[in-house]
């Protein structure tokens, strides 16, 4: 298409563009002017950057290029131009705002260098001032260690300083420990100090030579007894000999009375008695035996054993009532035959009276008792068992209980297990993490699993009483009896949880037995965790799984999700209730 020469401006001589004329050109320019307008009213409202206002006049001028086809070349080269010199002025402020900022920086960097040289300054300064306290310090500490020894020098004996000068002419000074400054050149302190000192050297000495003797006398004494025994296997030998003699004396004595009495003419003494033995080797063998308890009856070894076994017991009076009584425990915990290991001997210990914070005498016989086990071979029964435990932890003794069941010292019962779990009651955290594996030890021996997997969750062991849980075939009910006992948001959603394909509990049977304890506040948690999408469970999966909630069980949940704000999870619930109670009801209806 031919383009039309432009008109000339009569003043320039240049070319001007033709005049609108036309509706639709005039209609054109209000709608562009319009919609420019409304576009940079909607930018002044809204605090719009001159970037925006530029865009906005971009995309006009663009419409204006699109729409005059006759002079889209020139326009489109006017408009390039523009850009270009818009750019460039843009690319210019950016390089200026970059180069300010470095100017600022260089300009800081003289005055960071100037705040760290004072800053290293100050340090110096501290770390002298530091120096010079200690110094200070310490040549006072040294005045006070000098002034405390010059005092004691002053209040000890001349004679026996001279004693320890010679002695010990180069022993050092040090802090009595457990004692402050003060009390080391406290001179009553310090007296009762060593008396207390000298009463635990002598209650160790005792001890070592009453408990205590080196292994060669052990040795010796088990040389002792092994050649007192040969030698009363070789008596007990002779002792038969002699009673099988005797027998044979008794049966030829009595064959020679009645071969007087009858008068028997055709055979000599010698054959008669020969004969009476020979036909009467049976009703020899049957009265040996009468015989033969006649001479144990007669025994004068049993008699002598009784009155050592008399002797033993009175010299347990004794030290009893001498109050010997860590003697009188060891003496009653080696009592040959056990006669004094009973428990009227634990009732006569345990009836003492001490002052509080002394050792208790059922205690030491308690200690005593195990200790002979290994020697005696017998254990105590569980009630002395029992008795000595609580001994032990009526003086918070649980190193002894630790190592009594180390040592298998102990028959554990049931209630051995309650006395240890109820003495963590209370109890600071330090003493149940002790108390806690002592008891569950006890359980898991005599099979009280539920027991034992209260203790481990006590422990916060969750995933290892789920394994014992597991190992022992746990039943639902085993598994809720354990969080009722030690209820928690996370055994509860440990128990939901499908481990190796199916969970220990449902959801529902979870939620309803915790809603029924003084522990519901975990079962709305577990709900909250429900419609909240935390537990990663369907809520109708939760109904139409658990075949062994009842229509009744879901109800109540249902209304206790209205009462505590969780409606969408009420509204889901009654929905996947009321879908299954239709289908229960279709199925009977089949069936009938």
């Amino acid at each position: 298409m031919c383009m039309k020469m432009l008109p000339k401006r009569p003043d320039s001589g240049k070319r001007v563009l033709p005049p609108i004329s036309s509706d639709g050109e005039k209609q054109f320019i209000k709608h562009i002017e319009q919609s420019l307008q409304d576009e940079l009213n909607t930018l002044d409202s809204a605090k719009a950057t001159d970037e925006e206002r530029f865009i906005v006049h971009k995309n006009n001028f663009s419409e204006v290029i699109e729409h005059v086809s006759a002079y889209k070349p020139l326009l489109t080269a006017i408009k390039a131009e523009y850009e270009s010199c818009i750019e460039t002025i843009e690319r210019g402020q950016k390089e200026a705002f970059f180069l300010s900022g470095k100017v600022k920086a260089m300009a800081a960097e003289q005055n960071t260098l100037t705040l760290y040289q004072k800053r290293a300054d100050e340090l110096e300064n501290k770390i002298a001032i530091v120096k010079a306290d200690n110094e200070r310090l310490t040549s006072e500490l040294k005045a006070i260690h000098e002034a405390a020894e010059e005092k004691l020098k002053s209040c000890r004996p001349q004679e026996e300083v001279s004693s320890q000068d010679k002695v010990e002419p180069d022993t050092p000074r040090r802090h009595i420990p457990g004692l402050s400054l003060e009390e080391s050149t406290d001179i009553p302190r310090l007296k009762k100090e060593l008396s207390n000192l000298e009463l635990m050297l002598q209650n160790v000495q005792l001890s070592r030579s009453k408990q205590y003797k080196p292994r060669w006398r052990q040795d010796e004494l088990k040389h002792h007894l092994a050649s007192k025994s040969n030698a009363k296997d070789h008596v007990s030998e002779q002792n038969q000999q002699l009673k099988a003699r005797n027998l044979k004396l008794h049966v030829a004595l009595d064959a020679l009375r009645a071969y007087y009495r009858d008068g028997y003419i055709n055979m000599s003494p010698a054959e008669f008695v020969t004969l009476a033995l020979t036909r009467s080797a049976s009703k020899m063998s049957l009265k040996s035996h009468e015989t033969a308890s006649t001479f144990e009856d007669d025994d004068p070894t049993k008699e002598r054993e009784a009155e050592l076994l008399l002797d033993y017991i009175d010299q347990f009076n004794d030290l009893f009532e001498e109050k010997r009584f860590s003697d009188a425990a060891m003496h009653a915990a080696n009592s040959p035959r056990g006669i004094l290991r009973n428990p009227e001997t634990l009732a006569r210990f345990k009836s003492v009276l001490v002052s509080p914070g002394e050792q208790t005498p059922l205690l030491m016989y308690c200690e005593a008792l195990i200790a002979s086990v290994p020697a005696v071979g017998v254990m105590p029964d569980a009630e002395t068992s029992l008795e000595c435990v609580k001994a032990a932890l009526y003086e918070d003794r649980l190193d002894l209980i630790m190592h009594w069941l180390a040592r298998n010292r102990l028959t554990v019962s049931e209630p051995l297990g309650h006395l240890l779990y109820n003495y963590t009651l209370k109890k600071p955290q330090d003493v149940t993490l002790q108390c806690l594996p002592l008891a569950q030890a006890v359980y898991m021996r005599v099979g009280a699993h539920i027991q034992a997997a209260v203790c481990m969750v006590k422990q916060s062991k969750l995933h290892a009483m789920m394994e014992y849980a597991r190992s022992a075939k746990f039943t639902s009910a085993a598994y809720l009896g354990v969080l009722v006992a030690s209820p928690s948001l996370a055994l509860a959603e440990l128990l939901i949880q499908p481990i190796e394909g199916s969970a220990a509990a449902t959801l529902g049977t979870v939620v309803s037995r915790l809603l029924a304890t003084e522990h519901h506040q975990i079962g709305l948690q577990l709900l909250e965790r429900l419609q909240s999408g935390g537990l990663g469970i369907d809520v109708k999966d939760v109904v139409f799984r658990d075949e062994k909630m009842t229509l009744s069980s879901w109800t109540r949940i249902i209304q206790v999700c209205q009462e505590t704000g969780l409606q969408r999870l009420a509204i889901e619930l009654l929905a996947a209730v009321t879908v299954m109670k239709s289908i229960h009801s279709a199925r009977a209806t089949l069936e009938m």
